[in-house]
C-alpha cells in the first residue's frame, strides 16, 4: 500500500497480460522509440499515467520546468501574478521535448505497430520452428518461454546457447557477425557487472544474480524484420547458427 509503480516498458511496447497492456498497470510506464524497438521516431519516447496532476509534472519536467500547456499555463499565471506568465518554473526539470518530425514520424509508425508485432512474432516462429526441425537440430539453443495470458511484442529474438558452448561464446557471436548477421548482448547482461554499477556503488554486497549472469554469459539477441522473411533468408540464419557445432 502506498507504493508507486513505475513500470519501465521500454521495449515491449504493443505487449498485453491477458487483455491489458503492459505499461498501464502502474502509475507510470515508460515506453522507448529508439531505432532498433518495436517503432521508431528516431530517439525519444513517452510516458504514461493515469491522473492530470502527474500530467501536468511530467508536462512541466519534461521542459525545464516550466509551466506550459493547455490550462496549465492559465492556471500558473493567475496562481503566481507578480510572476511573467511566460516565463514561470514551477519544478525542476530537462530539455526532452520531441522534434514535430519525430512526433510525426512516431504517430505514422503508431497506426503499423500492431501489423509490425504481428510480423515479427511470424517470423520468430519461421526460425525457432525451423531450428527445431532440422536434422542437425540437439538443443543447441534454449529460447524464451512465457504464459498464454502474455501477448508478445518482439523487437529482436533473444537466444541462450547451451551451457556446453560456453567457453566458445565470443569466438561464435564474433563468427555470425563476420557472416553478416548481427548481433547484440541481452541489454547489459548483469547490470552489477557494468562500470556505473561500480561507480555509484549499487550492489554495496557484491550479490551475484544467477540469473542475470547466466543471460550475460549464454545469451545474445538478432534482429526480427517488420517484413516477412523469405525461407531462402530463414535458411541463412540457421545454416549460421548451427556452426555453433563447428566453429
Amino acid at each position: 500500500k502506498g507504493i508507486i509503480v513505475l513500470e519501465d516498458n521500454c521495449e515491449a511496447l504493443g505487449a498485453k497480460y491477458g487483455e491489458k497492456f503492459l505499461g498501464t498497470f502502474g502509475d507510470f510506464g515508460t515506453f522507448s522509440f529508439f531505432y532498433s524497438h518495436q517503432i521508431t521516431s528516431g530517439e525519444g519516447g513517452m510516458i504514461v499515467c493515469n491522473n492530470k496532476k502527474d500530467y501536468e509534472i511530467l508536462l512541466a519536467l519534461r521542459s525545464h520546468g516550466w509551466s506550459r500547456g493547455k490550462g496549465v499555463y492559465e492556471k500558473n499565471a493567475k496562481k503566481y501574478p507578480n510572476l511573467d506568465p511566460r516565463y514561470i518554473f514551477i519544478n525542476s526539470g530537462f530539455n526532452l521535448r520531441p522534434t514535430d518530425i519525430q512526433a510525426a514520424i512516431a504517430n505514422n509508425q503508431f497506426k503499423r505497430l500492431e501489423t509490425f508485432r504481428k510480423i515479427r512474432s511470424t517470423n520468430k516462429s519461421k526460425i525457432i520452428n525451423s531450428l527445431k526441425k532440422d536434422k542437425r537440430w540437439n538443443n543447441q539453443f534454449k529460447f524464451v518461454e512465457y504464459s498464454k495470458k502474455i501477448k508478445a511484442s518482439y523487437m529482436v529474438l533473444p537466444i541462450l546457447i547451451d551451457r556446453k558452448f560456453h567457453y566458445k561464446k565470443k569466438k561464435f557471436i564474433n563468427f555470425l557477425e563476420k557472416k553478416g548477421l548481427e548481433t547484440r548482448p541481452v541489454i547489459s547482461g548483469s547490470f552489477v557487472n557494468q562500470p556505473s554499477s561500480k561507480l555509484y556503488n549499487l550492489n554495496p554486497g557484491n550479490q551475484r544474480f544467477r540469473g542475470a549472469q547466466e543471460i550475460q554469459d549464454l545469451g545474445f539477441v538478432i534482429g526480427l524484420h517488420t517484413k516477412n522473411i523469405k525461407m531462402s533468408k530463414v535458411k541463412f540464419i540457421i545454416d549460421l547458427l548451427f556452426s555453433i557445432d563447428t566453429i
